[in-house]
């Protein structure tokens, strides 16, 4: 339990440590209760919804309370929310800075929502009626966290966006390797409707030379083959809803209703429509009948009902050509909402198993099988472009929405209907490249080195404690051959942390003359920290002179920090340990930053309220020196001394008068009285 709580609550003390925490992290001052509308406010934050099914009965007690939560209520609440809730408030979940990627995709959405270009499809009537001004991003994530803005509960036509999921669903039904005497995996580089994509000669361990199969089923060839594969045997309506109900399970939707969530809506208008219009899926769904890749169907030939006309006969047509085309065309015209699409997408993202239910839809090595494809196929003939751009398996459709899958973490759905050539929403890949020009999400983001772009996957705090954090050990430790691998990586051995303190201040303060050569012969220059201090200063002051003969060997005009230290014999508080140094790190930058949400997720997990780092600064000494109020409240009133010292001497206060902070100088002294 924190050591830091009112005396008058020592009972905290005997309940479990982790629930102990986790109520005096969101108690508003030292463990007396926890306001409701900020606790539910929290929940939301953290992206979860009060539609959410899965906390139905979490809501309904949230709901039935007063105005304040005590400890026994909030244990109640706790059994209901399950790991989930809990998972949320310890900042655990998929993403767990989901309120300011919130923000980050709302930035996007209106930098983009003046893109005007492009055309609607208009080779079906349907969607060349569409408001072309529609336009959404909704994002679900592995946990089933949700973002959502502009036009995402509209339904949609999904068109090929159907693909990876009957590509799935085939490769359930038959295996694999059966799928793949049928449809290929390769990159056609060629126009969605292609005629020639289903010629090519096809090489494997399974298949003769002269095998003739469509290139992937990404593109119309090879999905109207991917489709004839399904339930063959059943009739056309049969195999409509029997797709209609896997991908349903893909979004949360489940036979008795459950979860509210519908099952994808099938346009019957539209579904003739590209019967009427479809001439190049019809012409393609023959020639891979002439191929011999879709199989006959067992139907016995019809007899001539017109045997007595010497000049007339019945025109016969392979029911398994026109029963698979009939299908394709309906599973294209299936409707669905940008949500929709993105919790199928995030199922993807999930190892097959959808985020919202917990249900096993796909089995892991499926999408394992289908992700690739996707990756190399989905966007047609930009596909490549995309790949090397994007980095993600996404998949488009000429009714406006293109899905991204972001493996382990979460789906996306961007809505917008005006097209590019290639038939890809024009704002969806721009909203696309803005995704992955902000965050580290391409597939291939690991090979690099890249501190201006944040990992979802992290809290900004933890980012930028990761960025920092090993190389200022390694420096204050005199560990070079972790330097020279973060060096091999391309980082930053100048950039520091929310002091500015960087690992030439901390090895030159700890006397590791051998880091400090190394530093200096790669080309690391020393620069002043927070009180205009360089590493020269750290070394004269803890007498490392070796090490201050270097740094007079540079042409550098040296400035002295500036510590302002009222009363340098004043009272001194109790600074704690912690052992997880990265953590500490992690804190003091959320409350740099004036992040309230990071310094509690932290205390949650149970980091002491008072901890400091290598110079003893602790989170109340930067949030008062960047003035950010917020933060000083939350850290005073949850047990913060205000007389710790850091490396110098200076008191919190010390820090703030120091920086001209008027308010936080105002509130402390008030306290102090």
């Amino acid at each position: 339990m924190n050591n830091n709580i009112d005396p008058k609550l020592n009972w905290l003390k005997n309940i479990p440590k982790r629930a102990g925490d986790l109520y005096f992290s969101l108690c508003e001052s030292k463990g007396n209760a926890i306001h409701k509308n900020e606790f539910q406010a929290y929940v939301f934050d953290a992206g979860l919804t009060s539609i959410d099914f899965r906390l139905k009965n979490f809501f309904e007690m949230l709901d039935s309370m007063g105005e304040t939560i005590n400890f026994e209520e909030f244990i109640n609440l706790m059994n209901l929310g399950g790991l989930l809730i809990e998972r949320a408030l310890r900042g655990e979940l998929a993403v767990p800075d989901f309120k300011k990627f919130s923000n980050n995709l709302d930035k996007i959405y209106d930098e983009v929502i003046d893109n005007k270009s492009g055309e609607l499809a208009n080779y079906i009537p349907p969607l060349a009626e569409v408001n072309p001004e529609q336009f959404g991003i909704a994002v679900v994530t592995a946990d089933g966290q949700v973002y959502q803005r502009g036009d995402t509960n509209v339904d949609f036509s999904i068109q090929s966006m159907c693909k990876p999921f009957n590509y799935c669903i085939a490769i359930e039904e038959l295996g694999l390797e059966k799928v793949n005497e049928h449809v290929g995996a390769e990159p056609s580089g060629r126009l969605f409707n292609d005629l020639t994509l289903m010629m090519r000669n096809m090489v494997s361990e399974n298949l003769s030379s002269d095998s003739k199969i469509p290139f992937n089923p990404m593109v119309n060839p090879g999905a109207i083959m991917t489709t004839s594969l399904i339930k063959s045997k059943s009739s056309t309506t049969e195999r409509l809803n029997y797709v209609r109900e896997q991908i349903g399970k893909s979004i949360g939707w489940d036979s008795e209703g459950k979860s509210g969530i519908d099952i994808p809506r099938f346009n019957k208008n539209m579904a003739r429509q590209e019967n009427f219009k479809g001439y190049n899926n019809i012409a393609a769904g023959f020639l891979l009948m002439a191929t011999g890749n879709i199989p006959y169907s067992d139907s016995t030939l019809p007899k001539d009902k017109l045997a007595n006309d010497k000049y007339d006969y019945d025109f016969y047509f392979e029911p398994a050509v026109t029963d698979a085309l009939k299908v394709y065309f309906s599973l294209c015209s299936l409707e669905m909402t940008a949500k929709d699409v993105a919790v199928a997408a995030a199922t993807l993202a999930n190892g097959g198993v959808c985020p919202l239910t917990q249900q096993r839809v796909f089995g892991q090595k499926t999408i394992r099988d289908v992700l690739p494809v996707v990756q190399t196929s989905g966007m047609y003939n930009s596909s490549g472009q995309f790949f090397q751009e994007i980095g993600l398996p996404s998949k488009s459709g000429v009714g406006g929405g293109i899905l991204l899958v972001v493996p382990k973490v979460m789906g996306i759905c961007i809505f917008s209907p005006r097209l590019d050539l290639a038939g890809n929403s024009v704002r969806g890949i721009e909203v696309a490249r803005k995704i992955t020009s902000k965050y580290l999400v391409h597939i291939f983001d690991s090979t690099m080195t890249d501190i201006d772009r944040v990992d979802p996957r992290l809290k900004i705090a933890k980012w930028r404690a990761n960025n920092c954090g090993e190389a200022i050990w390694a420096a204050s430790y005199g560990d070079v051959r972790t330097l020279e691998k973060l060096l091999g990586q391309q980082r930053d051995l100048k950039y520091g942390n929310y002091d500015i303190r960087t690992p030439l201040h901390l090895a030159s303060a700890e006397g590791q003359l051998d880091v400090v050569k190394f530093l200096l012969e790669n080309g690391v220059k020393p620069i002043p920290d927070r009180w205009g201090g360089y590493p020269i200063s750290d070394a004269r002051n803890n007498n490392h002179l070796e090490i201050v003969d270097e740094f007079l060997k540079l042409d550098i005009d040296y400035s002295e920090p500036f510590h302002l230290i009222e009363e340098p014999n004043g009272k001194t508080d109790k600074i704690e340990k912690y052992d997880d140094e990265l953590a500490i790190i992690e804190f003091l930058f959320a409350a740099s930053e004036n992040d309230v949400d990071g310094l509690r997720q932290l205390v949650a997990k149970g980091i002491p309220i008072n901890v400091g780092d290598k110079d003893s600064r602790t989170s109340l000494h930067l949030a008062a020196a960047e003035g950010s109020l917020e933060a000083v409240k939350y850290l005073i009133n949850h047990g913060h001394p205000l007389s710790v010292r850091d490396r110098w001497g200076a008191t919190p206060l010390d820090e703030a008068i120091r920086e001209k902070r008027q308010h936080v100088i105002e509130y402390i002294k008030e306290l102090s009285k």
